[in-house]
């Protein structure tokens, strides 16, 4: 136990409330990672508790650029689970006051698509990836799309593909390219790309991969901003009434909004504040997390937060008494339920929830 004072000394300065910034971000990052329904009893708790500050410890004494390192599930299940119960009394949380039957499941694979007829179709919830070709659609599979008869007469017809508020679906179109789409987002797009450039329209989210052709450039227009591509690799986040995102992973795009041009290059986002467009280095594995199926929050404001899990859980929510300022650091898979994931805000002791039907209430 000597040689754990280090760890045992930073957790218990957290729950006492006496951590530093940088203190405080580590242990809410292992607090966030931590995501188990094991059932320990006292032998096997101690021997937890001793094994995670011992590798709580090593990370300690690395160069500081590895603490994003993701750590073994036995390290984190110690320092969260074993920290709490030796240094704190945690008053009852989400998980505690919540059936089974009252917990919300994550989102899943679910879109429409949107003829040029205007006949809506309903895509199935057991595929994940449309093909747009281009006389007909179909699942990655080979699977024709049910009630899309076969389009002989116009390639060019504009089709729109919607997620609602806890849906996801992947799109690849009639060049090749990859689209993803998050949840509550719409991308409208031709059945066949013709032209000498290939232009779709997006609201909402939607990372993508797109297919390389100099003669043929590809355009992503969302309300306030035009992101021009050759072939490269990218996330926009452009929901309505929030600031618009262009997260460059590979290759480079040129970014058109108030009146300004701005070069990408990887590794850079570009915000749309106002009628300012600002470039800066970013953390591109926090932007991307949503389409690895994960949550990944670095500095990040509980109201941005809870946006995310409102959208991804499709609940309403709200805030009683003054928000927090707090910001949080750390990742949780996506395919939790909804109790798991308020349940590991809840262990950084500064904010606890009331989930009510579809609405959760962020309390002080």
């Amino acid at each position: 136990m000597k040689n754990n004072k280090k760890a045992d000394d930073l957790i218990k300065a957290y729950t006492d409330g006496n951590a530093s910034k940088e203190e405080r971000k580590l242990v809410e990052s292992w607090y966030l990672n931590f995501n188990s329904g094991n059932t320990l009893n006292q032998v096997q708790l101690q021997e937890e508790h001793d094994l995670g500050l011992k590798e709580l410890n090593n990370y300690l004494n690395r160069p500081k650029k590895l603490l994003w390192m993701r750590v073994a599930a036995a390290a984190v299940l110690a320092i969260v689970a074993t920290s709490v119960f030796f240094y704190s009394s945690k008053p009852k949380g989400i998980k505690e006051s919540i059936t089974l039957a009252q917990d919300i499941p994550p989102g899943r694979n679910r879109a429409t698509v949107k003829l040029a007829n205007g006949h809506v179709v309903q895509l199935s919830e057991k595929q994940r990836k449309l093909h747009i070709n281009r006389y007909s659609i179909s699942y990655a599979d080979g699977t024709i799309v049910n009630n899309v008869e076969k389009n002989d007469n116009n390639s060019n017809e504009i089709l729109v593909a919607q997620t609602p508020r806890g849906g996801t679906y992947s799109i690849i179109l009639s060049d090749g390219t990859l689209v993803m789409l998050n949840s509550e987002s719409s991308l409208k797009f031709p059945q066949s790309f013709e032209g000498s450039t290939r232009v779709v329209e997006l609201i909402g989210e939607a990372y993508f991969e797109v297919a390389k052709n100099k003669q043929m450039p590809f355009f992503v227009k969302s309300p306030d901003q035009s992101v021009e591509v050759l072939g490269t690799r990218f996330n926009i986040s452009a929901y309505p009434g929030t600031t618009p995102k262009t997260t460059l992973k590979e290759g480079s795009v040129k970014i058109a909004a108030a009146g300004t041009e701005k070069l990408l290059v990887p590794g850079e986002e570009a915000k749309l504040w106002g009628k300012q467009l600002q470039v800066k280095k970013t953390d591109v594995k926090a932007a991307l997390s949503w389409k690895d199926d994960y949550f990944r929050f670095d500095d990040e404001s509980l109201p941005d937060i809870m946006l995310k899990i409102s959208r991804w859980y499709d609940v309403e929510i709200e805030y009683q008494g003054e928000i927090k300022k707090e910001v949080f650091t750390g990742e949780i898979s996506r395919f939790s339920n909804i109790s798991d994931v308020l349940d590991m805000l809840e262990r950084t002791k500064t904010v606890h929830f009331k989930l009510e039907g579809r609405r959760v209430t962020v309390l002080n």
